[in-house]
């Protein structure tokens, strides 16, 4: 495990990766994975293998001695005050698992009584909290494509772009496609999702979900220039924006983002933001809306970057209908800025 702490620390490695690899050579049974995997994230979150390997950090809740970002726990103090400590506490919790039953394949009551030994919970539409998710993946269900990993704020964000079959949608930052399929769920794999990424590794893996999941309606498409989107333009009745962001908002899923992220990438990914926002909203046909969406808390990245983009010339194209904010822990899911646009006039 020292080695694994060290991958994801000095090496910036992601910690379930490392962790995917400690398994590979364990082979754990159900209590010694559950074990393996928060002795990980307390040594990542603590900066301290040997005490967590020892079990001394075992529930250990502690946000003076996280190795938190100095620049990242004064902007939570600042901009959160009375409830930041709080906010942090959270940031250092575990994160339950939840999953989105496929529908086009699959109803609730059946892919739960499937699932019954990792002890599923309905919570909502088609998503449910797993308690015991070991080896979850590996289990038939999974590999018919009942079900996808999806956290509950996640898909509720995904849910804010109004999908109906025959639609033709454009998830501008698609990545592996977890939002993407909920699109294509919602339209009931009637019509066409146009998936572009700059990375075509994520569009490999966004083309197996899809293809395990039984949808056939997405094409992917990587963004090697800028002619890629500007092709687009006012040709799609909804365009989705999930922006590369910190990922302040998920830290506890991915503890590893504490030991990555920077003042200086904050405001390359703020540049960034903002230059893809402007492009892909002009994808969004008239009368057509534009969601945007981060997980990250950080209102710069959020609310912010909508105040800025409805003040330019581009967004004075664009009404605000209306956003919302989670933090970590809200509905047991992660923190997430969503704002929903529509497109007034070319």
């Amino acid at each position: 495990m020292r080695d694994a702490v060290y991958d994801v620390i000095a090496q910036h490695k992601h910690v379930s990766s490392s962790i995917e690899r400690i398994f590979r050579e364990l082979k754990p049974d159900r209590e010694l994975a559950r074990i393996v995997r928060s002795r990980m994230f307390q040594a990542i979150r603590y900066d301290d293998a040997d005490a967590a390997i020892a079990g001394v950090l075992d529930g250990t809740i502690d946000t003076k001695q996280a190795k938190f970002p100095s620049w990242l726990r004064r902007r939570i103090e600042s901009v959160y005050r009375e409830t930041s400590h709080e906010i942090e506490r959270s940031l250092l919790t575990d994160a339950p698992a939840f999953i989105r039953v496929n529908a086009l394949v699959v109803d609730v009551p059946t892919c739960m009584a499937a699932l019954a030994p990792f002890q599923p919970k309905h919570i909502e539409s088609d998503i449910l909290r797993i308690d015991e998710p070991f080896g979850m993946y590996t289990s038939e269900a999974f590999q018919k494509g009942w079900f996808e990993q999806q956290d509950i704020n996640s898909y509720r964000a995904a849910c804010e772009l109004i999908c109906r079959p025959g639609m033709r949608i454009v998830d501008a930052c698609a990545g592996a496609g977890g939002k993407t399929l909920v699109f294509a769920s919602t339209m009931m794999n009637k019509g066409r999702i146009i998936a572009l990424d700059t990375q075509a590794s994520k569009l490999e893996a966004l083309r197996t979900r899809a293809t395990r999941a039984g949808i056939d309606i997405i094409e992917t498409r990587e963004i090697t220039t800028t002619k890629i989107v500007k092709r687009l333009h006012e040709t799609s009745d909804g365009v989705f924006v999930d922006v590369p962001c910190t990922g302040t908002g998920v830290i506890r899923r991915n503890p590893d983002i504490m030991h990555r992220i920077t003042e200086e990438s904050l405001r390359e990914l703020l540049v960034l933001q903002s230059d893809i926002l402007r492009h892909s909203a002009l994808i969004a046909k008239v009368g057509s809306m534009v969601v945007y969406t981060t997980c990250s808390i950080l209102p710069e990245e959020g609310k912010d970057q909508i105040t800025s983009f409805l003040s330019s010339e581009i967004g004075k194209k664009f009404t605000l209908e209306h956003e919302w904010i989670t933090m970590p822990g809200d509905n047991d899911g992660d923190g997430f800025y969503v704002a929903r646009l529509q497109r007034q006039v070319r």
